[in-house]
């Protein structure tokens, strides 16, 4: 493997860090929506739990999330830089599940909120609102244990017009754990409620931080996702990514800057960004839904079991040959599937495990890698790169010589029905081009980063440290326009 591609690989892998590991925000897609700048953030794929986290201090979580993204509380010489981030090789090799912890199911009533505490278990925080608007006072809080693999428990406790309380939700998905911060240490921060809603916050990373807010409103007996923002960057507030969706008003806002050091150097401009747009936002979530489309979901599921095995017409492989969901880092989860790859040493493959008949479908097959998965309306799309024989000129000894490597001269997003039949191609890039002339050095690493929303779809051609073109189009990759590129000046 050329060191260009590990580098690469590796910059888009600590790139996709400050991302939302929520699938449901838009802001990562199949996700990882912005590979050149976003997990909540990836960070779980790519767990920096060996490294000791910092106690957070009392006035570091106090802070409001204004001052925890503009504020350093670590100084930059003592922080981790790009440099010192894990190889590509420590990064997948982290991606191993936690342990499963039993969590235990709370109290249906109580008369106050201690009563919903299990034994063993602590109240990490809580806020106080009248999310039934019955004039009494209602809480949300989170539960957790010493142990730092253990889950975090949100829940909701409301008042019902005497002296008792009775359980509204309870969900382990929506809170990271203390060691899911990265080297900054916990990423918690306090809950914080207004109205009928509240808003979860988590901050974390090295050098590199990021930030997440969702906001979660009561409304016709059940709680919704109204509201999130995302933001990574680099220390001292300067901003990379950011990413705001309004389910109310159904708009979602992107903001991109580039991440490569030599871009970031001498811009003290941290309000202007090089590429801005908006997107459509498909319909509300309910919180259940958001949960189960977390990728904490993912490493707390305790129950795979797998009823039956269907292998697609192309796919020759025994059932021992077959990958199983509990085995693997699942790329894309929400409330119907979870959609991975794995590989038979000659061949990338494409699962789904559908909860609902617990079967396992393994229908697609690739000679290149597959990657980011998403499914969307009926629809699982998936890039996969094209590599061709490439001929170079070099100078040895003062005379010009022509070699051939095979590379990955392109990449492709791909889509296909839920059954596996129907592939098409719906968008592609090559970076040589017909006109061009042989190459002297070699191609850059790509990745392509999408977003699916609304009916369209965002493209970002991530190629290397040179300027990556975004895209939007249609779903069937038609109506095709570029909407910038990252830096704008090149």
């Amino acid at each position: 493997m050329n060191r260009t591609y590990v580098e690469g690989k590796r910059n888009v892998l600590f790139a996709m860090i400050g991302i939302s590991i929520l699938s449901l925000t838009g802001c990562e897609s199949g996700n990882e929506a912005d590979l050149a700048e976003n997990s909540g953030s990836v960070y779980n794929k790519i767990d920096l739990e060996e490294n000791s986290p910092a106690e957070s201090s009392p006035e570091e979580s106090s802070l409001s999330v204004e001052e925890i993204w503009i504020e350093d509380t670590v100084p930059l010489e003592s922080q981790i830089t790009a440099e010192e981030e894990p190889s590509l090789e420590e990064a997948e090799s982290a991606v191993e599940s936690a342990p499963v912890i039993e969590v235990p199911q709370l109290p249906d009533t109580g008369r106050k909120l201690v009563d919903f505490v299990p034994e063993g278990w602590e109240l990490l925080d809580s806020v106080e609102l009248d999310f039934n608007q019955n004039g009494i006072s209602d809480y949300v809080g989170v539960l957790e244990v010493a142990d730092q693999a253990s889950p975090r428990i949100l829940f909701a406790i409301a008042s019902d017009g005497t002296d008792a309380y009775r359980l509204d939700f309870q969900n382990i998905n929506l809170i990271c754990s203390s060691n899911e911060g990265g080297v900054f240490g916990d990423p918690y921060q306090p809950l914080t409620a207004e109205g009928a809603s509240f808003t979860t916050c988590a901050y974390g990373g090295s050098a590199w931080r990021w930030l997440e807010k969702y906001t979660y409103t009561y409304r016709d007996g059940d709680w919704w996702l109204t509201s999130s923002e995302d933001e990574y960057g680099y220390v001292f507030g300067y901003t990379t990514s950011y990413c705001k969706n309004d389910w109310e008003k159904g708009v979602g806002i992107r903001k991109k800057r580039s991440s490569e050091f030599s871009d970031m150097e001498g811009n003290e401009d941290t309000t202007e960004y090089d590429v801005v747009y908006e997107l459509s936002l498909d319909e509300l979530l309910t919180l259940e839904q958001a949960g189960k489309r977390q990728r904490l979901a993912v490493r707390h599921m305790a129950d795979w079991e797998v009823e039956s095995v269907v292998l697609g017409p192309e796919i020759a492989l025994s059932e021992n040959q077959v990958t199983f969901p509990n085995e693997v880092y699942a790329d894309y989860c929400d409330e119907d599937c979870v959609l991975y790859t794995f590989s038979d040493g000659t061949f990338d493959y494409l699962a789904m495990y559908r909860f609902q008949d617990r079967t396992l479908s393994v229908f697609a097959k690739e000679e290149n890698v597959i990657d980011q998965l998403t499914s969307y309306k009926g629809k699982i799309y998936y890039t996969t790169g094209i590599k061709e024989n490439v001929t170079y000129t070099n100078v040895q000894d003062g005379k010009e010589q022509i070699t051939q490597q095979e590379e990955t001269v392109g990449i492709r997003l791909n889509r296909m029905g839920a059954d596996g039949t129907r592939k098409e191609t719906v968008f592609e890039y090559r970076y040589l081009q017909e006109e061009d002339e042989i190459p002297k050095d070699r191609i850059p690493y790509l990745a392509l980063i999408y977003e699916i929303s609304g009916s369209e779809i965002v493209v970002e051609v991530y190629i290397g440290e040179e300027p990556h073109p975004f895209y939007r189009m249609n779903l069937d990759g038609s109506g095709i326009v570029k909407i910038g590129q990252m830096p704008r000046k090149s």
